[in-house]
């Protein structure tokens, strides 16, 4: 027989209980769905195009690796054109953001690697009729110098630091789903002046603008999607 005292202190745990169930993320959301992103992201974009190289610096995903099980799909290439800088894109895709699960960025990666990075600053670049909030940073070991810009996805969120990525993983899982997430980097190797930042800056409105549809949101989400695509429509 249940005794006042064991109700007086069970009900709350009983309700904590309670919550924590009623808050467990019970859906996925996967902008990306069946798609590759071989396919989706073009050959050509402006006046860049796909040329052979194997110049990248790229988290290792062999079998079991770290990388191997975060992200479900990378993609690799480099984009060249006749009087525009190279551009080195790298794409990682993973489909479920969690707390063992998520999108590792390029100043924790590089740094993993032997770079120091010398500058990280957040920038709005303007696409279409939308926003796409970017980080910039350069990296810098031995001989090599890369110039970085990139934005991450999670869910229909972009989170430009680890501690906003935690806070909108905490939103969606409030929100009841399990978000993908996305990692979009672009790079050269160059000094890094204002016009080599501008060019990547370029690059990037090339890529988002050349997209529409399915391909467009798995990169920036449905609203900024929605705000890109609305220039054109």
């Amino acid at each position: 027989m249940l005794r006042r005292r064991d109700l007086v202190f069970g009900l709350p745990l009983v309700a904590a209980a309670g919550a924590a169930w009623a808050l467990k993320p019970r859906n996925r959301m996967n902008l990306l769905g069946n798609s590759r992103l071989e396919d989706a992201i073009p050959e050509r974009i402006g006046p860049w195009q796909v040329t052979p190289s194997n110049a990248f610096i790229l988290p290792e995903a062999r079998e079991g690796s770290l990388a191997a099980t975060l992200y479900d799909q990378q993609l690799s290439r480099l984009y060249t054109g006749e009087g525009v800088i190279p551009v080195m894109l790298v794409i990682a895709y993973g489909s479920t953001q969690s707390d063992l699960l998520q999108l590792h960025r390029p100043e924790v990666c590089y740094r993993a690697v032997g770079f120091s990075i010398d500058r990280f600053d957040r920038v709005e670049v303007p696409v279409g009729g939308g926003v796409v909030p970017m980080r910039a940073l350069t990296a810098r070991a031995n001989e090599r110098t890369e110039p970085i810009l990139y934005w991450t996805r999670l869910g229909d969120l972009l989170p430009t630091s680890n501690n906003e990525q935690r806070i909108m993983k905490l939103r969606t899982e409030m929100a009841g789903y399990i978000a993908d997430g996305v990692l979009v980097r672009l790079s050269t190797v160059a000094e890094p002046t204002p016009d080599v930042f501008a060019a990547l800056e370029a690059f990037a409105r090339a890529l988002l603008t050349s997209m529409s549809g399915v391909a467009l949101e798995a990169l920036v989400g449905r609203p900024t999607a929605r705000a890109i695509e609305s220039r054109a429509a």
